[in-house]
């Protein structure tokens, strides 16, 4: 059996996990941080793959903007109702990026966890947490298996940043979000000469309050996929390649050729389940960290990595016998639930496809309009309130 001894535990690899390693490392080297992830990297991880100004922002506060030189910004963002009614709008600014990348995961993942070994944490991959029990108030005694046989792991502090099917958040007794709150979706790889010129959602009304999406990877590739509610889905008899082929069809890009086409699942921030528990706490998708409108999740995971890291040093540098992530959960909803809760209900109203073609026209006209739609999807917007809904009825008119 592999026994080891670590400062702060960090469970799962992705850029939830190795933000909070590398702010750990930057906040106090002395302390031993430790990675482990179920996979070995790179991997494939299926995601829209769509990095916004927020991860931007985040990877400039880490000082990791390299794992993004040289990749194709993208500035613009187009938004298309129903009716077939489309407006594009300017990306926000969050901190000083008012611009995104769409990188496959497996390459960004890879590169964001190559900077946390760099920065000094200890990854170990290809191994699976399988148990957890606190012998003490001092620490967390994680068991594990691996490749090689058991593992044993005695923690002062653990980040869980495992996934939407969390090991961690099952072994606390968390439940997993249910079917109101839970999204599911498909994402592939396709190439075309010209490529594609903007990052752009297609709520089309077979998939609202949902959307299908193609982001540009590239000069020649974009990540293609649609996403729906898993209550909606299950309603429903047509399987999500099925939903893809149609909405390739009927967006207009029929005669692209979707490969390497994957299925996965979206806990959203509809519900955010208790994040601190003890020594322990969820972030990311484990934290059920995504916007229920958007599906976007690696800006606010990164976001609550790095903080729930922060704060676990600190105290443990201390030397105190304050827990390491005192506040936590009240800082992540405070920082993020209004955000969340004007998403939620921008979905909504986006059940209707009236309403979404309301809005789309409504921005046509008024500026603004746009600015708060593409804040809500893919910023920190708060924007929508029943002022700013009445507005955008009244200018949607046709």
């Amino acid at each position: 059996m592999l026994t080891l001894a670590c400062d702060l535990l960090v469970v799962g690899g992705g850029p939830a996990g190795a933000a909070a390693a590398i702010a750990a490392r930057r906040a106090t080297p002395e302390l031993r941080t430790v990675v482990l992830d179920r996979q070995t990297f790179p991997r494939d991880k299926a995601c829209g793959d769509g990095l916004g100004p927020g991860v931007v922002a985040r990877l400039a506060d880490l000082d990791a903007t390299a794992v993004v030189r040289g990749r194709r910004p993208v500035e613009r963002l187009k938004i298309v109702a129903p009716s077939g009614a489309e407006v594009v709008g300017d990306l926000p600014a969050i901190g000083e990026a008012a611009r995104g990348y769409v990188v496959p995961r497996a390459e960004f993942d890879d590169a964001l966890l190559g900077r946390a070994r760099d920065a000094g944490a200890d990854v170990l991959t290809e191994i699976r947490v399988e148990g957890l029990a606190s012998p003490g108030d001092a620490s967390v005694r994680v068991t594990a298996g691996g490749l090689h046989g058991p593992v044993s792991i005695e923690a002062r502090a653990v980040v869980a940043a495992d996934g939407a099917r969390s090991d961690v958040r099952r072994l606390l007794g968390v439940a997993y979000n249910d079917s109101r709150h839970t999204g599911v979706a498909i994402r592939a790889y396709v190439e075309r000469p010209g490529g594609f010129e903007h990052m752009a959602f297609f709520f089309k009304r077979e998939l609202l309050p949902a959307y299908g999406w193609v982001f540009p990877i590239d000069e020649r590739g974009a990540n293609v996929g649609v996403m729906i509610d898993a209550a909606r889905f299950r309603r429903q008899e047509r399987r999500l390649p099925d939903l893809l082929r149609d909405f390739l069809q009927s967006s207009g890009h029929a005669s692209l050729k979707p490969e390497r086409s994957r299925a996965y699942m979206l806990p959203f921030a509809s519900y955010v389940p208790p994040l601190v528990h003890g020594r322990v706490a969820l972030v990311g998708d484990a934290g059920s960290m995504i916007n229920p409108f958007s599906g976007e999740g690696i800006a606010y995971g990164m976001a609550a990595g790095m903080e729930a890291a922060r704060r676990a040093v600190r105290a443990l540098r201390s030397g105190g016998a304050e827990p390491p992530f005192v506040g936590f959960d009240a800082w992540f909803r405070e920082r993020f639930g209004e955000h969340f809760q004007a998403s939620a209900r921008a979905k909504r109203l986006a059940q209707r496809a009236w309403i979404a073609d309301f809005g789309v026209r409504a921005a046509r006209r008024r500026p603004e309009f746009v600015r708060e739609g593409i804040e809500l999807l893919v910023g920190e917007g708060t924007a929508l309130s029943w002022r700013s809904l009445a507005r955008l009825l009244v200018h949607g008119r046709s």
